[in-house]
């Protein structure tokens, strides 16, 4: 017996799994599932009118609007941002492709010492390469990406999205100014309590959420997964778009220098779809090429990506795989949460950790470990990014909390994805 949307609810259940999925194979009518609470007291079940927060999902509807504009051609791709924005050299040569594109070399905004997002453009900020010569992945550009919307179309963001999208789709809960009762709560995992615990009473969610959570454009949009889905599919059949601007978009940009990324959207080998995260949340949506298989995973619980991301590619190839084999292979997933090591008697060894190191990759990139002895808690950041807690795993190794990345102090290596990179400690 083949795997179906119903019969996979056990297993997910079994799994812990706190959220919403939409999943369609094989060409059939695609149908969504929610497991689970939307709130921490457990006293509000998801249901298929509960929003999550999408994330950086955000950004293929971006680009979708920014496309539609060039469609009608009132903006073109090759239209440098001057048009809207003051900006100095290097800076005055980006254009909206590179924006799309993540190719235009622009400062990501996660620094509060960079001051508001347009003031990048005309300060004293070096960028991260000339445009067009280099690829990044940076919220910044569709941040600009949205304000240009804006200013071509004399519309908030919300009311660009109502009319260019939600309305024409249908879409009734797709919106950026959602109804608190409707919304799922974020949770974070508290590793030493092993339990969850309210996003908005956390410190640093607060001060990111104060600092940057106003921003459109790069994130934003709450939505169910069912409605993802249907925007993924009006996308591809070019009810939003022409066709040959969908092309242009689901297809791998040279831009990209190999990094797999179109007009908003990741390009995979067989699909094309989008992955965001936000304090408290995940999303993920996946589609193919033919649209005959897609799936949307929204999450309001923090967990591990190695559970998330496997669950994900679990869900997309469930077509393929006969019941039996779908419940062993999701018997077979990562732990929900890592097991985290005793802090106790970490506080030296985290005093000779503390400190600036480089990598040996193509630019040279550095980051900073500091260490919190009061609240014994490590943290790493990367330039223009923000903080990320660091978790001890193994007796040498420590995960760089909600990503796919670890810190081998033993051998000096950083691995992220798999990818394994020496670093060295500045003096």
């Amino acid at each position: 017996m083949r795997t179906s949307l119903f019969s996979i609810r056990q297993p997910l259940e079994q799994l812990k799994f706190n959220g919403a999925v939409y999943l369609q194979t094989g060409g059939q009518e695609g149908r969504q599932l929610t497991i689970g609470y939307a709130d921490l007291e457990q006293t509000r079940p998801i249901t298929e009118s509960t929003l999550f927060y999408i994330a950086s999902l955000t950004k293929m509807y971006t680009a979708a609007m920014i496309l539609q504009l060039i469609d009608r051609g009132t903006i073109r791709l090759e239209d440098p941002l001057t048009g809207w924005f003051e900006a100095r050299a290097p800076y005055d040569r980006v254009t909206i492709e590179h924006l799309l594109t993540h190719s235009s070399g622009i400062p990501e905004y996660f620094n509060p010492e960079l001051g508001n997002v347009e003031a990048i453009l005309k300060g004293d900020w070096e960028p991260y390469f000339t445009p067009g010569e280099g690829w990044l992945y940076t919220n910044t550009n569709y941040v600009l990406l949205a304000r240009i919307l804006g200013r071509t179309s004399r519309l908030s963001y919300e009311a660009c999205l109502r009319n260019n999208i939600a309305g024409p789709l249908g879409l009734r809960h797709t919106t950026t100014r959602p109804d608190p009762e409707q919304i799922a709560v974020g949770k974070l995992y508290d590793y030493r309590e092993r339990q969850f615990t309210p996003v908005t009473k956390d410190p640093l969610f607060k001060q990111i959420d104060r600092l940057y959570g106003h921003y459109d454009g790069d994130g934003g949009i709450y939505a169910t997964a069912a409605e993802v889905a249907r925007f993924m599919q009006g996308f591809l059949r070019g009810e939003l778009v022409s066709h040959e601007l969908v092309s242009r978009a689901i297809t791998a940009s040279p831009l990209s220098r190999g990094h797999g990324y179109g007009y908003g959207f990741i390009i995979q080998e067989e699909a094309f779809g989008h992955s965001g995260g936000w304090p408290g949340y995940s999303a993920h949506a996946l589609c193919s090429w033919s649209g005959d298989d897609l799936t949307v995973l929204l999450t309001n619980e923090e967990v591990s990506p190695a559970y998330e991301l496997q669950l994900l590619d679990l869900l997309s190839h469930s077509a393929a795989v006969p019941q039996e084999e779908f419940e062993r292979r999701a018997a077979g997933l990562p732990p929900k949460h890592p097991e985290v090591l005793s802090v106790a008697g970490a506080a030296e060894e985290w005093n000779d950790l503390e400190g600036t190191y480089r990598l040996a990759d193509e630019h040279q990139t550095s980051f900073t470990i500091q260490i919190d002895i009061e609240s014994i808690s490590p943290t790493v950041s990367f330039p223009d990014q923000l903080a990320a807690g660091l978790l001890k795993v193994e007796p040498h190794v420590y995960w760089i909390r909600n990503t796919m990345s670890y810190i081998d102090v033993a051998r000096m290596i950083f691995v992220d994805e798999g990818i394994e990179v020496p670093f060295r400690k500045m003096p």
